[in-house]
């Protein structure tokens, strides 16, 4: 079976192309004629000369793209420009023919490699579903972003899919290491990252290598990079400079070929304004930007994603599905945890239900928003249940207006340093940053003393 479709009339630049590809053992169908529309084969490559079929280009290149979007195509001519009218959507790559003749090689291994990636990609992704033109828009670039080696910043709130997304962009690589940069404490970042030599400190009694090392020849994932500390960052600042890194105790550095891969649901924006994130850093990171909507924003892929859960965690033999009021009640929230709050719910419906079409009851969903707390002013009122809401109800929103207030308190105690305050209770900064998300309190709006 073919894996090459050469579309050409009989020429020297035709001749030169089956003589390249039968020289290392291509197989490859060659047409000299255009072929119905809908009669052209799927292929892995398709090489077309523009200057054998003028009147059927753009048509042809169309259907093709339309009836196989992940054939790769390559295009030629004597003159490149004089086809302009054809948009670059339906080829891969063009090519003048002294330009064919000189990198044909090299451009089919490079089309090869991104419809390897492409096919890896599909694989790897079928569970990024949505229809919305914002995961569209992700599909596409995370399809282009595997096929470079420069490095990826993924930013999204929490539970939007981040460490999928950056999954996607690793699949090329055998080697996938994952750090998380909110669970190492600040004086053991420089030794996790980048090893250290025996001796180096207190307790260091043989040699080991950091992760970027053990990364070396693929791609590392860097998430929560947010809360790195300053002095990590420097360090970092430095493998994406130079490729080196240098053990902690040591006086030689190591050269690493590394994909580095970051993901945050901070604004770095406002961290690099408030001196807690490198300017440098995040020009470095961001060369190619990956921005995750929260599902709030996109909610015409509830339905997909629901969909999906259900196949995924029914059990063998089951069958459920999602009535138009269960939809209609998932639509309707918010969803403050995204995704996997998403996914927390459809898991929970179906070990509690039969299989069936679920029902808005079945879905139990925590809508209880902490941005509308019970003030101590107002205890009173709070003393004053509703009908609706039990006693232990009333008795957990007094607990979280304590919690909140006490997290306040503290915070404030610690001239608003939550990284300080995070450290006084024992709490990793990311760990208490999503619980002051979750209690709905903002930040900026805790007045220092």
């Amino acid at each position: 079976m073919a894996t090459i479709n050469l579309f050409a009339k009989d020429n020297a630049t035709s001749s030169f192309i089956q003589d390249v590809l039968s020289s290392v053992d291509y197989a490859v169908d060659i047409f000299r004629e255009v072929p119905a529309a809908g009669t052209i084969p799927q292929v892995p490559l398709v090489i077309w000369d523009l200057d054998s079929f003028p009147e059927h280009n753009l048509k042809m290149l169309k259907a093709l793209r339309e009836k196989s979007p992940d054939t790769l195509i390559l295009v030629y001519a004597e003159t490149p420009e004089r086809y302009s009218e054809i948009s670059n959507k339906h080829y891969d790559s063009i090519l003048s023919v002294e330009s064919l003749k000189l990198h044909l090689m090299s451009q089919i291994v490079k089309l090869k490699e991104i419809h390897t990636a492409r096919q890896i990609f599909n694989e790897r992704m079928s569970h990024l579903v949505g229809k919305s033109p914002a995961m569209q828009q992700l599909r596409k670039t995370v399809q282009r972003a595997i096929v470079h080696t420069g490095p990826v910043l993924i930013q999204g709130e929490t539970g939007v899919g981040k460490e999928l997304i950056a999954r996607a962009v690793g699949c090329m690589y055998e080697k996938f290491v994952t750090v998380n940069c909110s669970a190492i404490p600040d004086n053991l970042f420089e030794s996790e990252l980048f090893g250290h030599t025996r001796g180096a400190f207190t307790g260091a009694q043989n040699e080991r290598i950091g992760l970027f090392e053990a990364a070396d020849g693929g791609a590392i994932f860097l998430d929560e990079i947010g809360d790195m500390p300053l002095h990590a960052q420097v360090k970092l600042l430095r493998v994406l400079q130079n490729k080196e890194i240098r053990p902690l105790g040591s006086n030689k550095t190591k050269h690493v070929d590394v994909r580095i891969i970051a993901a945050t649901n901070r604004e770095l924006q406002q961290e690099i304004a408030e001196k807690r994130f490198r300017e440098d850093l995040y020009y470095r990171l961001n060369v190619i930007p990956m921005q995750i909507s929260p599902l709030r924003e996109r909610k015409e892929d509830i339905e997909d994603l629901a969909n999906y859960f259900i196949r995924t965690y029914q059990g063998t033999g089951e069958h459920y599905t999602l009535s138009s009021g269960a939809l209609r009640k998932l639509q309707e929230y918010d969803w403050p945890g995204n995704i996997r709050e998403l996914e927390n719910v459809i898991q929970r419906a179906l070990c509690f239900t039969s299989a069936g079409a679920l029902q808005p009851e079945d879905l139990h969903i925590d809508t209880f928003r902490a941005t509308s707390p019970v003030t101590v002013n107002s205890a009173s009122e709070s003393s004053k249940p509703a009908e609706n809401i039990s006693a232990y109800e009333n008795f957990r929103q007094m607990q979280l207006e304590q919690e909140r207030e006490f997290l306040t308190k503290t915070i404030r105690d610690c001239n608003g340093s939550v990284r300080e305050a995070a450290q006084k209770l024992g709490l990793f900064r990311t760990a208490l940053y999503n619980r002051l998300n979750h209690l709905g309190v903002d930040i900026k709006e805790i007045k220092l003393r």
